[in-house]
């Protein structure tokens, strides 16, 4: 789980123009926009890179 801030109104329109070729546009009303702070973008990488080592055992 994540947890942050919720992205402002800019933000979130922006994620929505981009969104990744073949996915329905918008932002379900079930899911939410968060900022990740790029400070901890590497802190999550290694996070992930764990959490996979340990499932693939």
């Amino acid at each position: 789980m994540l947890q942050s801030y919720t992205a402002d109104a800019a933000t979130r329109d922006q994620c929505v123009k981009n969104t990744a070729p073949g996915h329905a546009k918008g932002i379900p009303d079930h899911e939410t926009v968060i900022r990740v702070p790029a400070h901890m973008v590497s802190i999550l990488r290694e996070a992930c890179d764990a959490a996979e080592r340990t499932t693939l055992r």
